[in-house]
């Protein structure tokens, strides 16, 4: 099952679209040592739920007196009801130079507090501070793992995998963590996933109903978004990536999803702005005329005329209405 995890400074544009691209879980940054409490925690707390999403809290976790931690961190948290365990997030580098059994001690006591007080919790890490800084108090608990670059952690039994840092998920404006759960990161089951080919297999058909989605959002295409890689998938690919000047080999690589990138962060874009390659080949290819990814005097007419079509103002500049326009309509 999908999910995401962000914090304050992520920019969660469309929630709707979150959720239509398969995500079903967020975790929620709440605090972090004994004083921060993340500014955007109850936006995106009441936004997630009014659209359905199951959602978490996480801690991050300092070398401060770990009753302390877990106090604050309850303190935030109380007053709204998470669907998933509590979270503790253990990456500090602090961490590091403290050593395993300083580490494990410390996560330790905050786990048994939280217990103590009747939240239910887990563990989040990087793999190599799982393998080097936990010893069997903490290697015992219910574990999210990130691990990146790799066909499957170097763990055999996790609650939740968070596989890359850089995901692009419609809604979701710039880079964003994304991660393949399984029931048991929710509250009052402890069902771990243990990979193996049918999860891998899941894990590939979410990735691939991501890209029929974006190819929906971007192309206007009508895709099936059901997971599998068909013909039809792979020749919207290899459309969009002709209009973007790349390689067309229906493979969505990095560059490919350099521009899906692009283009989603909506930049301001226009004769006298600043250049953006990618996303001027897409107003380029969704409003007519040459596709070079130069916004010259003769795109800016072409944009002209599609914005009156529109009913947007006839400007030339592709702002905030019209890639709305461009990316939120089926148009």
């Amino acid at each position: 099952m999908n999910g995401i995890d962000i914090y304050n400074g992520s920019n969660i544009t469309n929630w709707e679209e979150v959720k239509k691209s398969g995500v079903e879980y967020v975790y929620l940054k709440a605090t972090e040592g004994l004083t921060f409490n993340d500014s955007k925690m109850k936006e995106f707390y009441n936004e997630a739920k009014k659209v359905g999403l199951k959602v978490g809290f996480y801690h991050f976790l300092h070398r401060n007196n770990p009753y302390m931690e877990a106090q604050h961190f309850i303190n935030m948290i109380s007053s709204f009801k998470a669907d998933m365990k509590y979270m503790i997030d253990v990456e500090a580098q602090e961490f590091s130079d403290a050593g395993q059994n300083d580490t494990s001690t410390r996560v330790r006591q905050f786990y048994d507090f939280m217990q103590s007080k009747g939240y239910e919790c887990a563990v989040y890490t990087y793999s190599s501070f799982y393998e080097e800084l936990f010893d069997d108090r903490v290697k015992s608990l219910p574990l999210w793992i990130a691990e990146y670059g790799v066909e499957k952690p170097s763990v055999t039994q996790y609650i939740g995998w968070q596989y890359a840092e850089d995901g692009n998920v419609p809604g979701v404006s710039g880079k964003c963590d994304v991660n393949n759960f399984s029931e048991g990161i929710l509250l009052g089951n402890s069902k771990t996933l243990v990979l193996n080919e049918a999860v891998e297999a899941q894990r590939q058909d979410d990735t691939v109903k991501i890209i029929q989605q974006q190819l929906n959002t971007l192309l206007k295409k009508g895709l099936v978004v059901d997971g599998i890689k068909v013909a039809a998938t792979t020749a919207a690919i290899r459309e969009f990536q002709g209009a973007m000047g790349l390689v067309v080999d229906g493979i969505w690589g990095q560059k490919t999803v350099s521009a899906v990138t692009e283009i989603f962060n909506r930049p301001t874009d226009g004769v006298q702005y600043a250049h953006y390659e990618y996303a001027t080949r897409y107003i380029q290819y969704r409003v007519g005329g040459t596709i070079d990814g130069v916004f010259g005097n003769g795109t800016k007419v072409m944009v002209q005329n599609w914005q009156a079509k529109h009913e947007i103002n006839p400007d030339g500049i592709v702002g905030t209405a019209t890639w709305s326009k461009l990316l939120d309509e089926n148009c």
